[in-house]
């Protein structure tokens, strides 16, 4: 699992990653608390599918200007 640490525009970003679905690559938000989104991928490699939320989040309009960490979740 990857997650986010996002303060705003977190509902942006859970119907952004919810509905991504390019190259077979599938995002699912599996929790939420506080400004922490965990989402489940099916991707093997962790470390790429958090840089690739990343890179899709920061693509919107409103994403470029957004402060946000990505990782993975431990």
């Amino acid at each position: 699992m990857i997650f986010l640490n996002a303060p705003i525009q977190q509902q942006q970003i859970i119907d952004l990653l919810n509905n991504y679905s390019e190259n077979g690559v599938s995002f699912e938000l599996e929790s939420k608390k506080g400004m922490k989104l965990v989402f489940k991928t099916n991707m093997d490699d962790l470390e790429a599918a958090a840089k690739l939320a990343k890179s899709v989040i920061k693509a919107e309009p409103w994403g470029s200007v957004l402060y946000f960490q990505a990782g993975v979740e431990k």
